[in-house]
């Protein structure tokens, strides 16, 4: 099935209109979560089935309900510079190295009265189109987003970004940044830690980089490059043009991996007690693992929402994300991939899972 209209941006603002307590989820696509994903154009809700949700959605804390925070479009340029940035750290808490495959996703906003920006199978609803002033595009380009121009689309893995857009996919997935073997040339990856000391991101570090605020977060190996060799989950051949590849379930697609210093995966490839890989599914704050969504990603929360409007898998703008990874095992299990967020002034939007300790 095709669909005519071109461009709109922010999950968040569709989530907000969307009644997710009743699973009544509008849209089409592959059975059971297979199906295409386009970011960008109208996403393809799928009720989720057996086996593609991660734990229950007692790991969040969301500080309330739809409808108990402004949630109404602003437009990007009208945000003050500081809320055009969310910070980032990460840091390894695991006995081994972790090569991760972060990519952050924003759309550029455009003139909603031009034909395409609104949504009829929603009731005649226009949508906010993305989270980046026009004039920004420049920023995002000078800290290493790449285009995708209005009317365009690119794949990205099992994903389909249609334009304007911009992707930022840190290190190209690279192990390492060059050849040898120290940790300081440690490219989408983090050495072990040392005992309950962690480990941090050598770009990532424990201060934190300013990122040009995203739409949508996603771990996700494209299975280009260095991460071809390490995926193991079935991939969309064609996710632009394609209704149903056969690729994998969105939330059980590889994500992270614990590998040795050679990059080479530490462990068993199957999920469970010593699993090389991990999924979305065990990703804190991702839709698969908090609101029983099959979307495997976070997403940028509407500007006016404050901490206690905040949905499970929103962040805000202006503010901080924590990633921490795990390798603990337990029964029930818990996210493998942890985050802590907090708004503008430190106050705590989400705090790390509740279930685990961290040293």
């Amino acid at each position: 099935m095709r669909l005519p209209i071109f461009m709109w941006g922010r999950l968040a603002g569709l989530v907000g209109l969307l009644w997710i307590g009743s699973g009544l989820l509008a849209g089409c696509g592959g059975a059971g979560g297979t199906g295409w994903e386009f970011l960008g154009s109208p996403y393809t809700y799928v009720a989720p089935t057996g086996g593609q949700t991660g734990p229950g959605s007692t790991s969040q804390t969301t500080g309330g309900t739809l409808g108990q925070s402004d949630r109404t479009p602003v437009n990007p340029c009208q945000e003050a510079q500081a809320r055009k940035f969310v910070t980032l750290s990460m840091r390894n808490q695991t006995p081994d190295f972790v090569h991760y495959f972060f990519v952050a996703i924003a759309f550029v906003d455009v003139d909603q009265s031009v034909e395409g920006a609104v949504i009829p199978f929603f009731g005649d609803t226009q949508f906010p189109d993305g989270a980046v002033c026009a004039q920004d595009v420049a920023t995002y380009r000078q800290f290493g987003y790449s285009e995708v121009a209005s009317g365009t689309t690119t794949t990205f893995g099992d994903y389909c970004v249609r334009g304007p857009a911009l992707i930022y996919f840190h290190r190209n997935g690279q192990f390492r940044r060059a050849a040898g073997t120290a940790n300081t040339s440690l490219g989408s990856a983090i050495a072990p830690a040392q005992g309950s000391s962690p480990t941090y991101d050598n770009f990532f570090a424990s201060a934190g980089v300013q990122v040009p605020v995203p739409d949508l977060i996603v771990f996700h190996n494209p299975g280009t490059g260095e991460g071809a060799a390490l995926k193991i989950s079935r991939q969309s051949t064609d996710p632009c043009n394609t209704v149903a590849p056969a690729g994998a379930p969105v939330c059980q697609r590889d994500a992270f991996y614990y590998v040795d210093d050679r990059g080479i995966m530490a462990g068993t490839t199957a999920l469970g007690v010593g699993a090389g890989r991990r999924v979305p599914s065990e990703i804190q704050g991702t839709g698969c693992e908090c609101t029983g969504l099959t979307r495997a990603f976070q997403t940028l929360a509407p500007s006016r929402v404050t901490v206690r409007g905040a949905q499970c898998n929103e962040f805000l703008r202006g503010g901080r994300i924590e990633f921490v990874f795990l390798r603990q095992d337990e029964n029930p299990p818990v996210p493998q991939l942890l985050w802590k967020v907090t708004d503008s002034t430190g106050a705590t939007v989400h705090e790390f899972d509740p279930r685990v300790t961290l040293p």
